[in-house]
Formats: structure tokens, C-alpha cells, sequence
């Protein structure tokens, strides 16, 4: 039996002996391309190619593509465990031609790989053909020995391929497999007849073979590409399942150690039905998790981080279901990594953060849990005629992590039920937004607008050169006196990797344009300008870099290297870029680590870059291939994929990092470097901001004014100033004890006035008063001492706080089985045009109608009898 390893590179030697150029996969986590949430396949790093806006660097490719589909339209998260072949991982298996062969070499040569290489069975191989595609007939039946009739037509649904509403796409051919009728899972339906593309599950998709030859445009139609392409995918984990015999992708040898993992892990064992659910998905989600961290993705709470995120804690519910109620994820990190770390090293290179990421995010998501039975309860006390709605069920599950059937069991305990109908449409509506949000909409290129060939390519100069002869090849006016010019040549470095760009002026007896900004689009490089003076884009120009804002922004960006190698150093190899922002003012650098860098740290960061910066070091800066470069130490960006050529900028002996961005000669020339904060962005990543040169030096001048002005604001010597500020904090304490105090006796005496006066239903004492202008605290101390002072009985306390109306509801303890304060408080804000909740024996709630407190007020007896 082949394994997964041997067949995924029995696949690559295929091609590779076809002449193919064996790819890196991309990222899993597309970080330059912010139309995909994740990389859903193989041709996604190709997308420029097909898109025309990209030569490619060579005519013909082969990979195994990591890919995550959970979000978006390709979205079949709550399906992954039911079966056997749903998951949010995968690889896809590809070769691509890019105007290179075409349709009778692709289809050859898959019908070789899998019948001579793989060894499948002829006579259950099946292939499907576009429903006017003649010529893959024709070369189906003429070039290969497949059974004349198991070629089948097909239409749109099944055999023609878009990669959005408008774009290139084309017709495409299926290789399918005959698993046999006991595969069929619709053999209990009357007149069902088993097929290719039936969906019964006895025929198998094994491999697509897409014929990029179109371009469709906006009004639906399509056109001729003037080259052509192919596009294979086959799904690893479909293949792995046929050619080592098994009836499920999770049998296979792909997701078996990560199953068995888990048994052990869990006590109980793997059923491979409804019971093996918890396994199979603990299994898929993992994978997912650690492709994407690994790739520089985290849970966080908006975009692909949601998605994660909501990954992980769907796998974490399924856990609880198999006992798993602790950390236990994290756990499982190794076991992926010793399936798949052989061809993905960036696996074991991560291996520790990916471990650390996953269980900071379990321990965090069993304290939502915890918070989620507390809002439960909440619902449960202002919910009416035993049913919780759709909503709040809803709100449990994406807010909290329930699942509906854990919501279920909760609402049984309390003979409540769950208005499932409304639950299910707020899940549609979530699926709605979803696919909205993922949706690929390809916007038109700007080369495309200005009618740039493809072949153009602008020489950038500016590591070296400053100021050049150049010529302008292309321009486009736009508003306001603006305008893009694309140059022959040029010193001006283009917006890339979080450094900005550079500014300056394009001169020349023609005309005069000052340079705001400098954007990238493929092998172009875009001048964006303000027009001074224009006669004709004809003519030689010079165009000059502002020397000192280049300066500045070198200062920044050699900063930020310092930065990264003194925070590897002090806190751990755990740290990875997560981001930067190198301005000419400042720089932002974010980056992994899971505490709070402490004031120490961040003294002792300082002191270690500025002794670098002292040194004035020779900042060294050559190209090497990916592989010199990852032999010398260098240090490659988080998720980033490079060329085979890379520009490496080394701080010999403290720095080195594969980088296209501007830098200084020597460490020397930043001058200083100031931290000026540090925070967090998201679960895990921390953001440090500093300033460098003079800009650090005014960032000090600033803070030695402050304490300056402090100092005489107090009236007393620098070295007293500290001890003065403890002894003026320490005597406000004081004085507000005193004035709480005195506030609360004053409330005490009013309390014992009111519960003197107090009114009776149902033979129980309660009070209704309102008490003016206090704020929620006060509120709340005060409900807490009218309950002690009561004895038995209910108070119903008004209040209004910042131009808004609160109550409060107290209810002895003795009293919460037939008189609940949440059910009181919303019942009673409903006059005040608000709602709320909280504990059975105390709740309060907000409204806006603050005049219609004297009516609610009014109502609270009425209220109360009509509850008992």
C-alpha cells in the first residue's frame, strides 16, 4: 500500500520528469491578497498569470497546495465530521501549462499517471467532458484507452470552470472512479440509478482538468484568450483513500495517527459512524490550525481570524463530547507534525508557537464557555412562556460556542424550549454574510486602464541611486491636478512589505511633477504625482528621490531589523513578524509572544538596540538564492513566500533578515532609538512603536518638558516630585472613603425610611422609590444594603445616570422560586423603552424614556401581582 508521503510525491516526479518545475506551495494564509480570506487552490498563486497581469517563470508547474476552504462562499464548516470526505484542510494536487501544451498532453498524461503510475483499474475509471467540448471527446477516445462508454458530456454545474462572476475560465474534464454499489448511500430510494456526478457517493471525482481558455466579461459574454492554459487539481486526501482502499478520507493514513491521538487522549473509542464524529473533526480542524498558524494566521475576532477561531472552538465543543473538557489541542501538534512536517518544514520550523497559540486559545475559549452559562442563565430569567428564542440561541453559539444540542440540553434541564426555526434562519443570515464577505470580485487592473503591455517591466535603481534620467512610458490624469506616470527606469522604491514609499520630484523641460506616493502592480511600478507644470510626457526627465524623508524611513526600517533580533533574543525564537509600518515619523512592529512585554523588558530591549546602534555597525546588504540564504541563518518573513533569488540584509552578528526594503550603511546613522509604547493587537500579537533619530530626540525633549512641568505644578525638587504625587493620592482616597461613606449612611437612612413605609402584595413586602441622579455602582450598593435591610421581600429601585433611565430589582433569596429580577426588571424597563437582566436575586436594566419613570413607577405593584 502506498503511502500518503510516497503518493503525493509520486505525483510531483510525474511531472517533474514531464518537464514540469516542481513549486513551493504558497501560504496557506494569502497575506498580499485581500479578496481570499484563505488559499483555496492550487491556481491561487497563479492568479496574475491567468489574469494577464504577470509573465510566468516558466511554461509549466507542479505542487501540492495547501488549502483552507471555511469561509466565504466555499464555506462547509458545520458538514466536516459527518462523513468521510468534507473538510476545512486539504492539499491539491497540480500541474499547470501557461500557454505552454494544452489539452491532449494534460489528458495523456493524467490517464498515464493514474492507470500506469497509481495502477487504478481501467474498467472503473470514468471522464467527463464539457456538454460542446468535441475536442477532449475526441482526444479521450482517440489518445487513451479508456472504455468509449464511460466518456460522458456534462454542463455547466459539473464541467465548465470560472474563477469568479468575470475573469478567464473554461470548459474542464473529470477523471471519476466506480467505487462499487455498496458505496451507494441512496440504495434505499426507489428508481435511484447510481452515476457520474449523482452525488450518491459510488462515483468518486478524483482529478480536474481545467482548459483556461476564455475571458468572461461583465456582461456575461465570453472571448477568446489570446493563450491558453491548464489548471489540474486532485483533491491528496481523495486519492490517498482509493489507492490505499479504505471507504473515507479519515481512514487513510493522513488522519488515522491524529484519530488515534485523540482516543488516547479521550478514553473512548472511534466509531467510524454518527459516534466518530468528535474524532474526525478534532482531526480536520487541527490540521487547519496548524497550516495556518504556521502560515502567520491567528485567532483573532474579525476576518480570517474569526474563521480560525470559530474553528478552534468548534473542535473544542466536539472534545467535550469525548470527555476532553481541558486543554488538549496543543496537544496534538506534534502528531501533525510527524504526519506532514517531511514535506512541510514549516511545521516543525513553528512548531513551538503553533503549540503555544493553540492552547493560549483553549484556555481562553473555557473561560467563554464559563461566561456563555452565565448568559444562559440570563436568558433563561427574562425569557417568557418557557421558550428561548432563535436569537439568544444563536447568540450562544456565536458568541459563546454552543452548540445548538448543547443549548438543548441546558433549556431541557430547566423545562424550556429552544425556538429552533429561528435559531436555523440566523444561521442562514450568518451563511449569507459569509459568502458576501468571501466572494472573489476581480476589480480592473490600472495597467490594464492605461493600456500597459504585458512585457513591461520598470528597472528600479533606488538601492544605489538617488536620482535618475528616466522616460515616461505611460500616464493617466486623474482628478484634482493628478496624475500616474510610469517610467522606463527609476529610483523611487514602491509601498512594499510595510515600508512606505518614497517622495520627491520628476523634472524635466517638459513638465515637473512632485511624487506623493509609489504603488507596485506586478512588474510595474506607478508614480503617483500632483502636476506643477506640463508642456508633453515626451523627453528625457530626472527623477529624484527626497533625500531626507529616504533617510528617515531607512532609519526606521534598519530600526525595525534591531528591533526583531533584540526581542528574539530577549523573549524567545517564539517571536515571528507579524507586521510593520515603516514611516519616515515612526515605526509600528508587530509581532508573536503571549504576554505583556513588561517596563523591564522594554529597558533592557532599548538599552540592547542602542548599544547596536552605538557600535555603528556596517549594515551589509546581498542577494543569494532561498536556499544560501536559509543556510546562513537568515531570517525569512512569517507566512511570506519568495523568489528563488533573495535580497538578505545582515547587522553581522546581530541581525539577519531576508528583505527588499531601503536601509541604512551603518547602525550608527539611526542615531537613537526611543520605544514609545507597547500594546496588544490580538490574541498572542503584541505591537511595539518607537521613533528613531530626530524624531527620537524630540519624543525625550517631550517627557523631560512633562516631568519639568509637573515638578512646578506641585512646587517641589525633581528628586521629591514622586513622593509628593504618592502623598496627594493617598490623602484623595482618604477623603472619597469619607464621602462614600457619608453617601451610603445618607442612603442607609433613606432605605429605613422607605422599607417603614413599604407596601405589601401578595402579603410580601416590597419597595419602589426613585432615587435621582446616582450611577450604576451606587445603584447597585444600595440594592445590595435595601436586601440585607428588608428581611423578606422585593425592592424596585429607579434611578438616572448619564441622560439615561435605570432600575434595579432586589429579590430575597427566599423569594427567587416564584419572583425571578430578571423577569421583574425587563417587565417594569419596558415603560422606560429598554431591557436587561442578571441574577435571579438581583437585575437591572437601562431605558431612554427617563420622563416615564413616574408611570413605571406606578406600575411595579400591578407587576408583581400579575407574576404571582
Amino acid at each position: 500500500m502506498l503511502t500518503s508521503k510516497e503518493i503525493r510525491q509520486s505525483f510531483i516526479d510525474f511531472f517533474v520528469e514531464k518537464q514540469h518545475k516542481s513549486i513551493k506551495s504558497a501560504p496557506v494564509v494569502p497575506h498580499t491578497d485581500p479578496t481570499l480570506l484563505f488559499t483555496i487552490a492550487g491556481m491561487t498563486q497563479f492568479k496574475d498569470i491567468f489574469l494577464g497581469l504577470k509573465d510566468p517563470d516558466t511554461p509549466r508547474a507542479v505542487n501540492s497546495q495547501k488549502c483552507i476552504r471555511a469561509g466565504g462562499k466555499h464555506n462547509d464548516l458545520e458538514e466536516v465530521g459527518k462523513d468521510g470526505y468534507h473538510h476545512t484542510f486539504f492539499e491539491m494536487l497540480g500541474n499547470w501549462s501557461f500557454a505552454d501544451y494544452y489539452k491532449e498532453e494534460a489528458i495523456v498524461w493524467a490517464w498515464e499517471l493514474v492507470t500506469k503510475v497509481w495502477k487504478l483499474p481501467k474498467d472503473k475509471l470514468y471522464a467527463t467532458v464539457y456538454k460542446d467540448d468535441d475536442e477532449a471527446f475526441e482526444i479521450w477516445k482517440n489518445k487513451t484507452d479508456i472504455a468509449n462508454d464511460h466518456i460522458q458530456y456534462h454542463g455547466d454545474k459539473s464541467n465548465f470552470w470560472e474563477m469568479g462572476d468575470t475573469g478567464p475560465c473554461g470548459p474542464c474534464s473529470e477523471i471519476h472512479i466506480d467505487m462499487g454499489e455498496e458505496r451507494c448511500a441512496w440504495q434505499d430510494k426507489e428508481d435511484h440509478v447510481c452515476g457520474v456526478n449523482i452525488d450518491c457517493h459510488r462515483f468518486i471525482e478524483l482529478w480536474n482538468l481545467v482548459f483556461i481558455q476564455y475571458n468572461r466579461d461583465e456582461n456575461g459574454k465570453l472571448h477568446p484568450l489570446k493563450n491558453k492554459y491548464i489548471d489540474t487539481g486532485a483533491g491528496l486526501e481523495r486519492i490517498c483513500q482509493v489507492l490505499q482502499g479504505v471507504n473515507s478520507n479519515y481512514e487513510t493514513d493522513l488522519f488515522m495517527p491524529l484519530i488515534e491521538k485523540t482516543v488516547e487522549l479521550s478514553g473512548v473509542p472511534y466509531s467510524k459512524g454518527k459516534d466518530g464524529t468528535p474524532h474526525r473533526v478534532i482531526a480536520d480542524h487541527l490540521r487547519t490550525l496548524c497550516f495556518a498558524v504556521s502560515d502567520g494566521g491567528f485567532p483573532s475576532n474579525e476576518g480570517r481570524g474569526y474563521v480560525l477561531r470559530r474553528i478552534l472552538r468548534r473542535a473544542s465543543r466536539f472534545g467535550r463530547l469525548i470527555n476532553l473538557k481541558e486543554p488538549f489541542m496543543f496537544k496534538l501538534v506534534d502528531t501533525v507534525t510527524d504526519v506532514m512536517g517531511h514535506y512541510y518544514t514549516e511545521l516543525a520550523e513553528n512548531k513551538k508557537l503553533i503549540t503555544s497559540v493553540i492552547k493560549s486559545e483553549e484556555e481562553r475559549f473555557n473561560l467563554t464557555l464559563d461566561k456563555g452559562l452565565i448568559r444562559f442563565e440570563e436568558i433563561v430569567n427574562r425569557s417568557e412562556h418557557g421558550l428561548i428564542s432563535g436569537n439568544d440561541a444563536f447568540v450562544l453559539y456565536d458568541t459563546y460556542g454552543f452548540p445548538l444540542d448543547l443549548t438543548r440540553l441546558l433549556a431541557e434541564e430547566k423545562n424550556m424550549t429552544i425556538d429552533e426555526d429561528g435559531f436555523h434562519i440566523e444561521m442562514e443570515q450568518q451563511r449569507i454574510r459569509a459568502r458576501n464577505a468571501g466572494n472573489f470580485k476581480q476589480t480592473e487592473s490600472i495597467l490594464k486602464e492605461m493600456g500597459v503591455a504585458s512585457s513591461t517591466n520598470t528597472g528600479f535603481y533606488g538601492y544605489d541611486e538617488l536620482s535618475k534620467e528616466v522616460r515616461i512610458l505611460y500616464s493617466k490624469n486623474l482628478d484634482d491636478n493628478k496624475i500616474i506616470l510610469i517610467l522606463d527606469n527609476t529610483p523611487f522604491y514602491a509601498e512594499s512589505g510595510g515600508q512606505v514609499a518614497d517622495r520627491g520630484m520628476i523634472t524635466g523641460e517638459n513638465g515637473e511633477f512632485e511624487v506623493y506616493d509609489v504603488q507596485k502592480e506586478s512588474d510595474v511600478i506607478l508614480h503617483y504625482a500632483e502636476v506643477k507644470n506640463l508642456k508633453s510626457t515626451e523627453g528625457v526627465f530626472i527623477a529624484r528621490v527626497d533625500r531626507e524623508y529616504r533617510k528617515n524611513i531607512s532609519r526606521n526600517h534598519t530600526a525595525t531589523h534591531l528591533l526583531h533580533a533584540g526581542l528574539k533574543s530577549l523573549l524567545g525564537d517564539h517571536v515571528k513578524q507579524k507586521g510593520s509600518l515603516v514611516r519616515a515619523d515612526c515605526l509600528r512592529f508587530d509581532f508573536t509572544h503571549f504576554n505583556r512585554v513588561t517596563p523591564e523588558e522594554l529597558r533592557k530591549l532599548e538599552e540592547t538596540v542602542n548599544e547596536e546602534v552605538r557600535k555603528c555597525t556596517p549594515v551589509v546588504t546581498s542577494e543569494m538564492s532561498i536556499e544560501e540564504a536559509q543556510k546562513s541563518g537568515a531570517t525569512a518573513l512569517f507566512g511570506e513566500k519568495y523568489g528563488e533569488t533573495v535580497r538578505v540584509v545582515d547587522v553581522p552578528g546581530f541581525s539577519k533578515e531576508l528583505c527588499g526594503g531601503i536601509h541604512l550603511n551603518f547602525t550608527g546613522e539611526i542615531g537613537l532609538i526611543k520605544i514609545i509604547s507597547e500594546s496588544s493587537v490580538a490574541s498572542g500579537i503584541r505591537r511595539i512603536e518607537a521613533v528613531t533619530g530626530v524624531f527620537a530626540e524630540k519624543k525625550v525633549r517631550e517627557e523631560e518638558d512633562f516631568i519639568e512641568k509637573i515638578k512646578n505644578t506641585i512646587n517641589v525638587p525633581q528628586n521629591k516630585v514622586l513622593e509628593k504625587i504618592e502623598k496627594i493620592m493617598a490623602e484623595n482616597v482618604e477623603l472619597h472613603k469619607k464621602l462614600e461613606a457619608g453617601k451610603m449612611k445618607s442612603a442607609g437612612n433613606l432605605l429605613d425610611d422607605l422599607i417603614a413605609e413599604a407596601d405589601t402584595v401578595n402579603g410580601i413586602k416590597f419597595v419602589a422609590a426613585d432615587l435621582g441622579e446616582k450611577n450604576s455602582g451606587d445603584l447597585r450598593k444600595i440594592g445590595d444594603t435595601l436586601r440585607d435591610k428588608i428581611g423578606k421581600g422585593i425592592g424596585v429601585l429607579f434611578a438616572v445616570n448619564g441622560g439615561k433611565a435605570s432600575v434595579l430589582v432586589t429579590v430575597t433569596k427566599d423569594l427567587t422560586s416564584d419572583y425571578k429580577a430578571g423577569i421583574i426588571v425587563n417587565k417594569v424597563a419596558s415603560y422606560l423603552g429598554g431591557k436587561g437582566g442578571g441574577r435571579p436575586d438581583m437585575a437591572m436594566a437601562g431605558g431612554k424614556e427617563i420622563k416615564n419613570i413616574p408611570t413605571a413607577l406606578k406600575k411595579v405593584k400591578e407587576i408583581l401581582a400579575e407574576i404571582n
